[in-house]
C-alpha cells in the first residue's frame, strides 16, 4: 500500500461506486488527501484505505490512448477518464474498435475539417491516422468494394451532442471522394451540400438542450456507381414535430425558418408578405425566446436562398414558399371571441391570410369557427368553442407548414434522383433521447425511437457477435449487456402501449383520462411502467436511458392528427396552384382507402411505427457503422466536461460492455474463401494449399505468430482491427507492386497496339489513295477512249459515205458517155444544125460537176469544227437512213441521255422529300424531338458496330492488283476494249469475287458499261441527308429498311465492282456501315447514284416507302396507340405479362415438412416453455399440445338400428379423424364412444346427391350417411376423408401433421422471415439453436442432436424460398376464393401469394404447383369488403381483367390480408395514361402557340373522332360502381357509355333531356366527370366537331369544373384558344359557345352546384339566353326575374332591394324555398338555379303527390321592428309577415285580440263594413287550426274516457262494429260543434268589424302591427320543437331573436327560459333531428326537423353581433343589401 500512496501518485479513487483519476496531494499524520481530475478533494484515513477502494493507474490510462478496446483496466472510470483527458486536449474523437465516439466541443474547431483533412484521411487507412469523423466516413466508403454490400452509418446520442454536424461532416466528405472520382462534380453532390441549410431552417429549432436540435430524423441513402461518384440521393423524414409550430416550452424557439424570414426579408418582400416583427406573432413570442446569440438568422436566409436556388426552384415558387410562412405565422395571430360560440375577432388579420392563402376570408372564417356536417342530405354548421376554435387554427398551421415541408423535401428528392444500379451508404440521423421537465406525445415518439436503435446497435455489437462466436466454436465467455427488448414489449407488442393509444383514438368519447386509465389497469404490474403516486395526469416507462414521465394530456388529440374536411377542401379549393398542389394528394376522411377499414386513417403513431419498421428492415441489409455522439455539458459551453452527466450517457448506452466486448472480441469475420480470395496476394510465393484452413493459418503464423489477434472458426476466420490494418497495408503493397508491373506492360501493349494501328492506318490511307489516282486516271483515259472511239466511228463513216458518193459520180459519168455516144450516131448527121445544143449539154455538165465537189467540202467542215455530240446525232440520223446491209454500232447516247434525266428528276424528289423532312422535325415537341434523336443514336450505334464488324472482314490486298491491271490497260486502247468486252461477258454468266476497292468505292464506272446501277452498290453508304431521313422514317414508322431487289444482289467485277458485299444479319436485315470521309464530288455522285437506284426498285416498294414518309411521322400519336388495346385472355386468365414464363412458387422442389416438441424462449416468452412445433406450409407453427386428429367436428348420422324410428332418426354425433379411423361420440369431451369406422378397409367414399351436404361412406356390412352443417365442412370432410382412404400408412402419418390447424396455435411465424439459423454450443443448453430475425431472437432446445440438425436443416433449406421469381413476397397462405361455377357460387380453397407486383393463386403449396391466375397489383386496383352469403368475412380485389373474391373465417385475417394488399397498391406509381402525358407536353410548351397547333392537328387525343373509344382517356379505378343504391358497371364501361353518348348526340333535334342524362351520370360518378371534360377536349377539336359537342361543353362547364388542376389549365386554354381562333363571322357560333363556356368555368370554380341543372336550364344555355323566374311576395305580389346559371340568392335579393327601393332597408330580407307548407332559408351562395332544378326533380319524381314549389321573398331578420316608417315598403313587409304568423298560429294571444286582429285584416282589405260584400275565406284572417285543435282537445277527453270503460267490458270484441258505428258519430257531431264556433266566430268578427268604420287602409295596418308589438317576442322567429331531455313541457316554441334565444311553451306568451347569445358556447347536431345548445351550466336538447334553419339563423344572428363588437363599417341595412 505504500509503495504508491505517495505525493504525486496517480491512482483510482472508487467514490460512490465510480473509479475516479486523482492524484494525491498530501500523505501525512496518517491521513491521504486526493484531487480528481474533476475538481473534487477527498480525504481519508490512511488505515481505512485498501485495495478495493484505492489501485495504481496504469501508464496507458495516465496518458489516454485513441482506442479504448486497448485499455488494461476496464470500468466506467477509466473510459470517462481517456474522454476527460481527450477533451481537454481539444481531441474529441476516440475509437471503441470500430466505433466512433464523438464528444461535442460546443464550439466551432478550426483547421480540424479544411480541405487538408480530407486530403489526409482519403489516403490514409484506419489505424495510421489519429481518430476522426472522416476516418470512418474514408472507412465506409471503402467497404462498398471490400466488403460487397450496402453500408450504413447510425449517428446517435442525446439531444444537443452533434449528430447533426457530424452528419454534415460526414456528406462533406463522400462529396470530395466523389468530385475526386470524376472530373466535373455533378448535380447530386452540389444539391446534397447547399440543401443543408433549407433543411436545417426548416426542421431544427431551438430547445432547452440544444440551440440547433434536429426535430425530425432522417434517413439518407447516396447511391454510388462503381467508379465511387455519387449518382443519386434520397433522404427520408421520420415525424417532424409539428406541434412546435404552434407551441414551444420556455426559453425555446420555433423552427429556424421564421426568424430568418421575418430578420432577412427586403422591404418589397416585407411589404408584399404583411411581416411584421417576431414579437408580434403568437407562434414566436409565447416562449419568451426570441433571439440566439449562435444563429445569425439574416445570414441563414441568405443561405436558405441559395439552397432553395439550388434544388431549381423559380422565383415564383420561391415566392409561394414565403408566401406560406408568411401565412403559417398570420394563423397565429387570429383571435375569437364568444358569441353564441366562437367567432374570429381580427378581420384585418383574417383578410391578411385569406390573401395569402388565396382563398375567400368568409369562407376561411367559417371553416375555423364552424364545424359542417351533413344531416339528411343537407349541410349544417354548428359553431364552435373557442378552444375548438383555437384547435382548428392550430391544426391549420401545422398542416400548412408539415405539407410545405414535405414540399421542399420531395423537391430535394426529386433533384438528386438518379441511378441507383451499384451500392448505396446510408445515414441515419434521428433525434436523441430527450427527458425534459414536461414530455409529451412528441418525446415519447422519439425515445421509442432510441429504443429501437439501441436495440439495434446491441444486437450487431453484443447478440450477433457473441452468437457468431459461439456458432463457431470459439472459446468465449459471455458479456452480459442491458437488453431493453422487454421495454419494447411493453410499447410495441399486444395491448401495449401503442396498441392502447390507437385503440383510444378510434373511439369519439374518449379522452385522456380514460386512457391513462387503460395503461394503468394494463401495465400496472409491468416492471417497465411507472405509475406516479402523486401526478393525476402521468404515467412513465424505465427506458434503456432511464426513466421519463409522459404528461398524458394531448397524446389522443395528437395521435389523431384531427384536420378536418372542409378545412382541407377549402385549401384544395384556393386560387394558387402551389396551395393546391401541397393539399392535393390527401384524402377526405370519408374517401379515405381500405388501409385500415376497421378504424378508418392511421393514427400518427402507427404511421410512426411502421415507418420505423421499415427503416429497421432497411437497416437490416447493410453493414453498420456506429457513431456514439456525447454530450460534454447542458450549457452547451465550450471547455466544460460534466463527468456525472457524460458518465450516465455512457452507462445507459452501454458502452464499458463495448468496450469489453470490442478489447475480448474479433470484429472482423470471414469466410475461409473470401479471407483467401481477398489477402492471396500476401503468399504469393507459397505454394496453394488444397485446404483452405491451413492456408490462412500459414498467413496468421507468418504475420501475428502468437495468436493474440486471431482464431479460427468452423468456416470462418477472426480477426482484430489491429491485424486487420497490418494485413491491409501489406495488401496494398503488394498490389501496389502488381499495379506497377501491370500498367507498365499494359501501357507498353497500348503504344505498340497504337504503333500497329497508326501503321496500319498509314497503309490503308496509302492504298486507298493510290487506288483513288488510279481510279481518276482510268477514267479519264476511259473517256479519251471514248472520244477516240466516237472520232474513229465517225471517220470510217464519213470514208464510206464518200466512197458511196464517188461510186455514184462514177455511174453518173458512164451513162452521160453512153447517152453522148448514142447521141452522137443519132444526131451524126444533124451536127451542123444542132451544134449550139451541144455547146449548152456541155455548159450543164460542168454545172454538175461543181454541184459534186462541195459536198467533200462541207463533210470535211464539220468534221474538223462539230462537237463530238453534234456529230455523232448528224451521222447516226444520216446512218439510220442508209440500207440494212451497211455496217453500224448500237445507239448508246440514247440509253445515256435517258439516265441523266432520270437522276436529275430523282435529284428533284429526294430535295422535295428533305423539306418535308424538316417540316415533320420543326413540328415536333421536344419530347418527340429527343425521343427521335435517341432513335437515331441507336441507329447510329448499331450501324457503326455492323461496320466495324465489315472492315474485319474486308479484304484489302487485292488493291494492288486491280491497280496494276487498270495500269495495264492504259497504253493500248484496243487491249481495253477487249477487256472491256470480257467484262460484259463475265458479269452476265456468273458471280465474281468482291474486290477492295478503298475509298474509292464511292466513284463508280458508268451504268452502261458495267451492266448495274451504281446505287446497288452505295447503298450501305448514304449521304447525310439521304441518312437522315431514311432514320426518321424508319424510326416513326419503326419497320426495317427496304431491302433490294433479288436481281442487284450480285457481285460486280474488279474493274468496277463494289468496295463490299452487303453482310446479312440473322434477320435477313443488311447491316449498314457507317460513312466514309470522300472528296465533295464523291459524294454527290454517291447521292445521284443513289437516288437512281431508287427508281428500279419495284413499284409495290415505292409505294410503301411514300405511305411510310406521309403517315410514319405521326406514328408516335396514332389514335390506336393512345387508346390501347385488350390484349385475348389465356388459360391462367391473369394480368401479367408473364405468366406463362414461371410455373412455380418457390425455387425448390418440395416445401419441407417436420413436426416435434421443442422448447421455445425469445421475445414475451421469458422463460423455456415445451411446445409441439410444425412446420408445413413455409409456417413454423407451436401448439400447447400435440393434435393428433386430423379433423374432428359436428356430425349429423342416420341411425342404423333394427327398429324403423331408429333407422329414420338423425343423431348429432362429435366425428374425430385419428390415423385411418373415424371415431364418432356422444359430445365432445369424447368420454362416450359410439362407434368406430376403418376408412382404409372401406370400399367407397362419395357426396351423396340426394341430401345436402351428405357424404356417404360404404363399408363392407353397411353404408353409414352423414350430414353436415354446411356445404363447406361438407366439402373440407369429403376431401380429407376421401384422402385417408386412398393414402398410405406414411402419408396419413404425414397428413397428421400437416392438418395442424393454424386457428389454434399458440404463436406462429413465417419461415421466409428468418434470417439465419445457426446452432448454439452452450453448455448448459444441449442441443439448442437460435431463429434470428431482423428484430427478433427465438432460442429453441431439441431433445437430440439428430433433431437439432434436422430442423436446421429443414428451416435454412426454406430460407432460400424467401423470394419468388425474383421477388420477395409478404403474405403467402390458403385462403377461400369465391368461384362462380354454375347457379350458385362455391368456395374454392386456393394457394395465394402476395408480392410487391401481384397476387398470385396457386392450387397447391407444393413447388411444383402451377399458376392458376394472377392479379397484377396497379394504383388503379381497389378493394372492398363485401357481404359473404355464409355470413364470413369477404374481400374482393378489383383487376383490369379480373377480380378476386377472398372469403375469411376471422376478421382480423380479413384485415391484415386487406391492408397488405392495399399497402402493395399503395406503394406502386401513379398509371399515367397517353391523355396526361399529352395536357403536360402542351403545358410545358404553351408558350409556342406554332407548336401547339401542331399537336393539336397531329395528335388523335385531340382529334375529332366518330369512332367510339376502346379505353378511356383518363386512369380510373378498377371496380363496380353503386348508381342510386343500384350496383353497376365499372367505371371503364360508364366511361365508354358516355363517349358512345356524345356520338349519338350529334345531330338530335332537342337533346336537353339525354344532356341532363350525361350530366346526370358524371354527377353520381364523381371521377367521370374529368373523363367527360376529356371526351369533349377531344370531340370540339377541329372544324369538323359538330356544333352539340361544344354545346355539350357549354352545359357541363355551368355544372361542374375539374377537379384536377392540370386539367383545369387545360380546359381554360382549350377554350381562349378557340375564342382567339374563331373570331371570323362564319365561325361566331362556335366563338359564343367557347366564349360562354369559359365565362361558366371561370364563375363555377370554387363554387359548387348542389344538383345537375334542370332542363330549362340546359334550353337557356343553349339558346344563350337567361331563364325567367318567379318570385313571390306577401299578400300575392309576383316579381318576374331573369337569372342564370350562376346567380346567387344573394343577387337576387339586392336585384329585388333595387327594384322596391329598399336599399336603406333596417331588415334583413332572404329568398325563401317554400314546398306546401314547409319553408327554408335560402343561403347567399346558394344557386337559384340548384332550387329550381330541385324543384323540377321533385315535380318529376312525385307526381302523384302535387306539391307548391315557390320562391318567396321575405323578412329573415328582424333587426328594427319599431323605426320602420308606416309608410314604406318595408313596414308592409313586416304587416303581411305577422299576419302570416297570426294565422299560422304562430302569435299567442287571446282569442278575443286574435279577432280584433282578424277585424282589422278585413277593415285592411275590404273597407267600412258592407254585408254585401263578399267575405275572404275565414283561414285568412284568423288561426282556425287553434280552434280546431282546442275542440280536439275536447272530444280526445271524452273519448279516452270512454276507451277507459269499453276495455273493461267482456264483449269487446262482439261490440266492436258499433264501436266503430259510434266514433263516426262522434265525428259528425265534432264537425258540428266546430262549424257552429265557427259561425259564432264569424259573428263576433263581424261586429268587431262594424266598429272599425272610418278607418283607413293606412291606419287599420298601423293599429294591427301595434297590438302585434305589444308581445314581447314580436321579431323573433318561432320554431316547432319537442323538449329532448324532460326538462321542459314536450311541445315547446323555439324563438331566435336579435338578442337571444326564447323558449316558450307552445301557445303562451311567456317564455319559459330566455338565452342570451353571450351565455351560449355552442349549438350544433349532435344526431340528426337533434338540436343542442350549450351554455356554461347545462345542455338543452330539442327534437325538430328544422335544425338546420335555426343553425342558419342563430348563425347570421351572431355574426351581426360580432361585426357590431369589433366596428366594422358597414352598416346593418347594407348587411341586409348583401343578403
Amino acid at each position: 500500500m505504500d509503495l504508491f500512496l505517495q505525493e504525486g501518485s496517480r491512482v483510482w479513487l472508487k467514490e460512490d461506486g465510480v473509479n475516479q483519476p486523482c492524484t494525491i496531494s498530501s500523505v501525512s499524520g496518517g491521513v491521504v488527501i486526493f484531487t480528481t481530475d474533476y475538481g473534487e478533494v477527498y480525504t481519508y484515513k490512511l488505515k481505512t484505505l485498501s485495495r478495493q477502494r484505492v489501485c495504481v493507474m496504469s501508464q496507458e490510462s495516465r496518458d489516454g490512448v485513441e482506442d479504448m478496446a486497448s485499455l488494461q483496466e476496464l470500468h466506467d472510470g477509466a473510459i470517462l477518464h481517456t474522454l476527460h483527458l481527450r477533451y481537454t486536449q481539444q481531441l474529441i474523437y476516440t475509437y471503441i474498435g470500430s466505433i466512433l465516439v464523438a464528444v461535442n466541443p460546443c464550439v466551432c474547431v478550426s483547421g480540424v475539417y479544411d480541405e487538408a483533412a480530407v486530403e489526409l484521411y482519403s489516403a490514409g487507412g484506419r489505424g495510421q491516422l489519429p481518430p476522426h469523423i472522416y476516418a470512418l466516413a474514408n472507412q465506409t466508403y471503402r467497404a462498398l468494394w471490400q466488403r460487397h454490400d450496402n453500408q450504413c452509418v447510425l449517428i446517435s446520442g442525446e439531444s444537443g451532442s452533434g449528430k447533426t454536424e457530424s452528419t454534415k461532416l460526414i456528406l462533406r466528405f463522400l462529396s470530395a471522394m466523389s468530385q475526386r472520382s470524376q472530373p466535373t462534380s455533378s448535380h447530386v453532390e452540389n444539391a446534397i451540400l447547399e440543401s443543408s441549410p433549407v433543411l436545417e431552417a426548416f426542421g431544427n429549432a431551438r430547445t432547452a438542450h440544444n440551440s440547433n436540435s434536429s426535430r425530425f430524423g432522417k434517413f439518407i441513402q447516396l447511391h454510388f456507381s462503381y467508379r465511387g461518384n455519387i449518382l443519386s440521393g434520397q433522404i427520408t423524414h421520420y415525424l417532424l414535430e409539428k406541434n412546435r409550430v404552434v407551441r414551444q416550452n420556455p426559453g425555446e424557439r420555433n423552427y429556424h425558418i421564421f426568424y430568418t424570414l421575418l430578420a432577412g426579408a427586403s422591404t418589397e418582400q416585407r411589404e408584399a408578405l404583411c411581416l411584421s416583427p417576431p414579437e408580434s406573432y403568437q407562434y414566436l413570442n409565447q416562449s419568451g425566446c426570441i433571439t440566439d446569440s449562435t444563429i445569425n438568422d439574416k445570414l441563414t436566409f441568405q443561405h436558405v436562398l441559395g439552397g432553395l436556388s439550388t434544388l431549381q426552384l423559380s422565383e415564383s415558387c420561391i415566392r409561394n414558399v414565403l408566401q406560406v410562412l408568411s401565412a403559417v405565422l398570420l394563423t397565429g395571430n387570429i383571435q375569437f371571441l364568444t358569441a353564441g360560440g366562437a367567432a374570429v375577432s381580427t378581420n384585418t388579420v383574417l383578410g391578411q391570410l385569406a390573401n395569402m392563402l388565396c382563398v375567400d376570408s368568409s369562407l376561411l372564417s367559417e371553416v375555423l369557427t364552424q364545424k359542417s356536417m351533413m344531416l339528411r342530405g343537407e349541410l349544417i354548421s354548428t359553431p364552435l368553442t373557442i378552444e375548438q376554435a383555437e384547435d382548428s387554427r392550430d391544426s391549420l398551421a401545422m398542416a400548412l407548414y408539415s405539407r410545405l415541408f414535405d414540399w421542399v423535401l420531395r423537391c430535394l428528392n426529386k433533384r438528386i434522383h438518379g441511378d441507383s444500379s451499384f451500392r448505396s451508404i446510408c445515414i441515419l440521423d434521428i433525434f436523441g433521447f430527450e427527458n425534459f421537465e414536461v414530455n409529451r406525445f412528441e418525446q415519447f415518439n422519439i425515445n421509442y425511437a432510441n429504443e429501437k436503435l439501441q436495440e439495434y446497435f446491441n444486437k450487431h455489437i453484443f447478440c450477433l457477435e457473441q452468437l457468431e462466436y459461439s456458432k463457431e466454436g470459439l472459446e468465449w465467455e459471455n458479456v452480459n449487456w442491458n437488453d431493453n427488448g422487454e421495454c419494447l414489449d411493453l410499447i410495441e407488442m399486444r395491448l401495449g402501449l401503442l396498441a392502447l393509444l390507437n385503440e383510444e383514438s378510434h373511439f369519439p368519447k374518449a379522452t385522456d383520462a380514460t386512457l391513462l386509465e387503460k395503461l394503468h389497469s394494463q401495465h400496472l404490474r409491468n416492471q417497465f411502467y411507472v405509475k406516479p403516486r402523486m401526478a393525476t395526469h402521468q404515467f412513465g416507462v424505465k427506458h434503456y436511458a432511464g426513466e421519463v414521465l409522459y404528461e398524458v394530456s394531448g397524446f389522443l388529440e395528437k395521435n389523431r392528427d384531427t384536420f378536418r374536411d372542409d378545412i382541407l377542401n377549402l385549401l384544395k379549393e384556393s386560387r394558387s396552384d402551389f396551395v393546391y398542389e401541397l393539399f392535393e394528394r390527401i384524402p377526405c376522411q370519408n374517401v379515405e382507402s381500405l388501409r385500415n377499414s376497421k378504424h378508418g386513417r392511421l393514427t400518427v403513431s402507427l404511421q410512426f411505427k411502421n415507418s420505423l419498421h421499415s427503416l429497421m428492415s432497411t437497416l437490416s441489409t447493410c453493414n453498420p457503422f456506429f457513431v456514439r455522439c456525447i454530450k460534454p455539458n447542458n450549457n452547451k459551453m465550450p471547455g466544460q466536461f460534466d463527468w456525472q452527466l457524460v458518465l450516465q450517457q455512457l452507462r445507459y448506452s452501454g458502452m464499458l460492455e463495448t468496450v469489453r466486448i470490442r478489447r475480448r472480441g474479433f470484429p472482423i469475420r470471414l469466410s475461409f474463401q473470401d479471407f483467401y480470395s481477398r489477402y492471396r496476394v500476401l503468399l504469393r510465393g507459397s505454394a496453394l494449399l488444397d485446404d483452405m484452413k491451413g492456408w490462412c493459418l500459414q498467413l496468421f503464423h507468418r504475420y501475428n505468430s502468437a495468436e493474440s489477434n486471431w482464431r479460427i472458426g468452423k468456416t470462418k476466420v477472426f480477426l482484430r482491427e489491429c491485424l486487420e490494418a497490418v494485413l491491409e497495408k501489406q495488401r496494398d503493397s503488394e498490389i501496389l507492386k502488381a499495379v506497377t508491373l501491370i500498367q507498365a506492360h499494359v501501357l507498353g501493349y497500348l503504344q505498340r497496339r497504337q504503333f500497329h494501328r497508326l501503321l496500319q492506318s498509314i497503309v490503308v490511307l496509302q492504298k486507298s489513295f493510290r487506288a483513288l489516282l488510279c481510279r481518276r486516271r482510268y477514267l479519264r483515259v476511259r473517256w479519251a477512249s471514248v472520244v477516240f472511239q466516237k472520232v474513229l466511228k465517225g471517220q470510217r463513216v464519213r470514208r464510206m459515205y464518200k466512197q458511196l458518193l464517188e461510186d455514184q459520180r462514177e455511174n453518173w459519168r458512164r451513162e452521160e458517155e453512153r447517152r453522148r455516144e448514142e447521141d452522137k450516131r443519132r444526131e451524126e448527121a444533124q451536127r451542123i444544125s444542132q451544134s449550139a445544143d451541144a455547146l449548152d449539154q456541155s455548159e450543164s455538165g460542168k454545172a454538175s460537176q461543181q454541184a459534186a465537189d462541195s459536198p467533200e467540202e462541207d463533210v470535211a467542215s464539220s468534221a474538223s469544227t462539230d462537237s463530238p455530240e453534234e456529230l455523232s446525232g448528224e451521222v447516226l440520223s444520216k446512218v439510220e437512213a442508209f440500207p440494212p446491209d451497211v455496217p453500224a454500232d448500237t445507239a448508246w447516247e440514247g440509253e445515256e441521255a435517258w439516265q441523266v434525266e432520270e437522276i436529275l428528276r430523282l435529284e428533284r424528289e429526294m430535295e422535295l422529300l428533305r423539306r418535308r423532312k424538316e417540316e415533320t422535325e420543326r413540328s415536333l415537341g421536344a419530347e418527340s424531338q429527343e425521343r427521335l434523336r435517341r432513335l437515331r443514336d441507336a441507329i447510329d450505334a448499331q450501324a457503326s458496330r455492323a461496320a466495324q464488324h465489315f472492315l474485319h472482314v474486308l479484304n484489302f490486298h487485292e488493291i494492288d492488283e486491280c491497280v496494276r491491271s487498270i495500269e495495264s490497260t492504259l497504253p493500248d486502247t484496243h487491249a481495253h476494249s477487249q477487256i472491256h468486252t470480257q467484262t460484259h461477258a463475265q458479269a452476265a454468266g456468273r458471280e465474281e469475287e468482291d474486290v477492295d476497292e478503298g475509298l474509292g468505292a464511292d466513284d463508280s464506272p458508268n451504268p452502261s458499261e458495267t451492266g448495274q446501277s451504281d446505287g446497288q452498290r452505295t447503298s450501305g453508304i448514304r449521304s447525310g441527308d439521304e441518312s437522315e431521313e431514311e432514320e426518321e422514317l424508319y424510326a416513326n414508322e419503326r419497320m426495317p429498311p427496304p431491302t433490294q431487289p433479288h436481281a442487284a444482289n450480285h457481285s460486280l467485277p474488279s474493274s468496277g465492282g463494289p468496295a463490299y458485299c452487303p453482310l446479312q444479319s440473322e434477320e435477313g436485315e443488311e447491316l449498314i456501315p457507317p460513312d466514309e470521309d470522300s472528296e465533295d464530288e464523291d459524294v454527290a455522285m454517291t447521292t445521284r447514284q443513289s437516288s437512281s437506284h431508287a427508281n428500279q426498285w419495284p413499284s409495290q416498294q415505292r409505294v410503301s416507302i411514300a405511305t411510310s414518309t406521309s403517315s410514319g411521322a405521326q406514328y408516335y400519336s396514332s389514335e390506336a396507340s393512345m387508346e390501347g388495346s385488350d390484349d385475348d385472355f389465356d388459360r391462367c386468365d391473369s394480368d401479367g405479362d408473364s405468366l406463362g414464363r414461371r410455373d412455380s412458387v418457390y425455387s425448390c422442389v418440395t416445401l419441407p415438412y417436420f413436426h416435434s416438441f421443442l422448447y421455445l424462449k425469445g421475445g414475451v416468452l421469458s422463460v423455456w416453455r415445451r411446445r409441439w412445433c410444425v412446420l408445413r406450409d413455409e409456417m413454423l407453427l407451436w401448439f400447447r399440445a400435440k393434435q393428433e386428429a386430423l379433423k374432428q367436428g359436428w356430425l349429423r348420422k342416420k341411425g342404423g338400428g333394427s327398429s324403423t324410428l331408429s333407422r329414420r332418426n338423425w343423431k348429432r354425433r362429435w366425428f374425430v379423424l385419428r390415423q385411418n379411423s373415424l371415431l364418432y361420440y356422444t359430445n365432445d369431451k369424447e368420454d362416450q364412444l359410439k362407434g368406430a369406422l376403418d376408412l382404409r378397409s372401406a370400399r367407397e367414399v362419395y357426396e351423396c346427391p340426394d341430401r345436402v351436404n351428405g357424404i356417404d361412406v360404404v363399408m363392407p356390412d353397411r353404408t353409414y350417411h352423414l350430414t353436415a352443417e354446411s356445404a363447406e365442412d361438407a366439402s373440407h370432410w369429403f376431401s380429407v376423408l376421401s384422402q385417408v382412404h386412398g393414402s398410405t400408412e406414411q402419408e396419413i402419418s404425414e397428413m397428421n401433421a400437416e392438418q395442424a390447424n393454424p386457428q389454434n396455435a399458440v404463436g406462429s411465424l413465417d419461415v421466409g422471415m428468418i434470417d439465419s439459423v445457426c446452432a448454439c454450443d452452450a453448455p448448459d443448453r444441449p442441443f439448442s439453436f437460435v431463429l434470428q430475425f431482423s428484430q427478433r431472437l427465438l432460442e429453441c432446445r431439441a431433445d437430440s442432436a439428430e433433431e437439432m440438425h434436422h430442423w436446421i436443416t429443414l428451416l435454412q433449406r426454406s430460407k432460400g424460398d424467401a423470394r419468388v421469381q425474383g421477388q420477395e413476397f409478404l403474405m403467402r397462405g390458403w385462403l377461400y376464393k369465391e368461384w362462380s361455377g354454375g347457379v350458385a357460387k362455391q368456395l374454392r380453397r386456393r394457394w395465394f401469394v402476395l408480392t410487391h407486383a401481384s397476387l398470385d393463386e396457386y392450387s397447391s403449396s407444393q413447388s411444383n404447383a402451377p399458376k392458376r391466375s394472377s392479379l397484377l397489383l396497379t394504383s388503379l386496383c381497389t378493394i372492398t369488403h363485401t357481404h359473404a352469403p355464409s355470413g364470413d368475412w369477404a374481400v374482393a380485389v378489383y383487376g383490369r381483367r379480373q377480380e378476386y373474391v377472398l372469403v375469411f373465417k376471422l376478421q382480423s385475417e380479413a384485415q391484415r390480408w386487406a391492408a397488405a394488399v392495399q399497402d402493395v397498391i399503395d406503394s406502386k406509381p401513379p398509371v399515367e395514361t397517353h391523355t396526361q402525358q399529352l395536357l403536360l407536353n402542351i403545358k410545358e410548351n404553351s408558350l409556342n402557340s406554332e407548336l401547339v397547333e401542331q399537336i393539336y392537328l397531329r395528335n388523335p387525343l385531340l382529334r375529332y373522332s366518330k369512332h367510339s373509344l376502346r379505353t378511356p382517356l383518363l386512369a380510373l379505378p378498377y371496380g363496380p360502381v353503386e348508381r342510386r343504391g343500384h350496383r353497376r358497371g365499372s367505371l371503364h364501361s360508364e366511361a365508354l357509355k358516355m363517349f358512345d353518348s356524345l356520338l349519338q348526340l350529334e345531330g338530335v333535334a332537342n337533346p336537353v333531356s339525354a344532356i341532363q342524362g350525361l350530366l346526370q351520370t358524371a354527377w353520381e360518378l364523381r371521377p367521370l366527370r374529368e373523363e367527360l371534360v376529356c371526351q369533349l377536349l377531344k370531340q370540339t377539336s377541329g372544324d369538323a366537331a359538330p356544333l352539340s359537342n361544344w354545346q355539350i361543353m357549354a352545359c357541363v362547364c355551368c355544372n361542374f369544373s375539374p377537379a384536377s388542376r392540370s386539367l383545369l389549365t387545360h380546359l381554360k386554354f382549350h377554350l381562349k384558344r378557340w375564342v382567339r381562333a374563331r373570331e371570323c363571322p362564319e365561325d361566331t357560333e362556335v366563338a359564343r359557345l367557347a366564349a360562354f363556356s369559359y365565362e361558366a368555368l371561370r364563375r363555377v370554380c370554387g363554387r359548387a352546384r348542389e344538383c345537375v341543372s334542370s332542363q330549362q336550364e340546359l334550353s337557356a344555355i343553349l339558346r344563350f339566353q337567361d331563364m325567367n323566374t318567379h318570385i313571390h311576395c306577401h299578400g300575392g305580389g309576383v316579381c318576374k326575374i331573369s337569372i342564370n346559371s350562376h346567380t346567387t340568392a344573394g343577387e337576387v335579393v339586392q336585384r329585388l332591394l333595387r327594384g322596391l327601393q329598399m336599399e336603406d332597408s333596417r331588415n334583413m330580407f332572404s329568398l325563401f324555398e317554400v314546398r306546401g307548407q314547409a319553408e327554408r332559408a335560402l343561403d347567399s351562395r346558394t344557386a337559384v338555379a340548384d332550387v329550381l332544378a330541385k324543384f323540377e326533380r321533385r315535380t318529376a319524381e312525385g307526381a302523384a303527390v302535387q306539391t307548391d314549389c315557390r320562391l318567396y321573398f321575405k323578412l329573415y331578420c328582424h333587426l328594427d321592428t319599431h323605426s320602420v316608417h308606416p309608410t314604406s315598403m318595408e313596414f308592409a313587409f313586416m304587416f303581411e309577415q305577422a299576419h302570416e304568423a297570426v294565422i299560422q298560429g304562430r302569435y299567442p294571444a287571446p282569442v278575443e285580440t286574435l279577432q280584433i286582429l282578424a277585424a282589422l285584416r278585413i277593415q285592411y282589405l275590404l273597407g267600412d263594413y258592407n254585408s254585401q260584400n263578399a267575405w275572404p275565406d275565414l283561414e285568412q284572417l284568423f288561426p282556425v287550426s287553434r280552434l280546431r285543435s282546442r275542440l280536439q282537445a275536447c272530444t280526445s277527453l271524452s273519448r279516452s274516457n270512454s276507451a277507459h270503460r269499453k276495455r273493461s267490458s267482456f264483449l269487446e270484441g262482439t261490440l266492436r262494429r258499433s264501436l266503430r258505428g259510434r266514433a263516426r258519430a262522434e265525428e259528425s257531431q265534432e264537425e258540428a260543434w266546430f262549424e257552429q264556433e265557427v259561425c259564432v266566430l264569424r259573428g263576433n268578427v263581424q261586429e268587431k268589424w262594424a266598429r272599425l268604420e272610418g278607418m283607413s287602409q293606412q291606419d287599420s295596418m298601423l293599429k294591427y302591427m301595434n297590438i302585434i308589438r305589444e308581445w314581447k317576442g314580436y321579431g323573433c322567429s318561432l320554431f316547432n320543437v319537442q323538449c329532448a331531455d324532460g326538462v321542459y313541457p314536450e311541445d315547446l316554441w323555439l324563438a331566435v331573436g336579435q338578442e337571444n334565444v326564447g323558449v316558450y311553451k307552445r301557445g303562451e306568451a311567456w317564455p319559459l327560459e330566455v338565452l342570451s347569445y353571450e351565455l351560449i358556447l355552442s349549438f350544433g347536431a349532435p344526431q340528426p333531428n337533434t338540436l343542442c345548445i350549450s351554455t356554461q351550466e347545462r345542455h338543452l336538447l330539442f327534437l325538430t326537423e328544422q335544425v338546420v334553419d335555426i343553425a342558419r339563423l342563430m348563425k347570421t344572428y351572431i355574426s351581426l353581433i360580432v361585426k357590431r363588437r369589433v366596428s366594422t363599417c358597414q352598416s346593418i341595412s347594407n348587411q341586409g343589401n348583401h343578403w
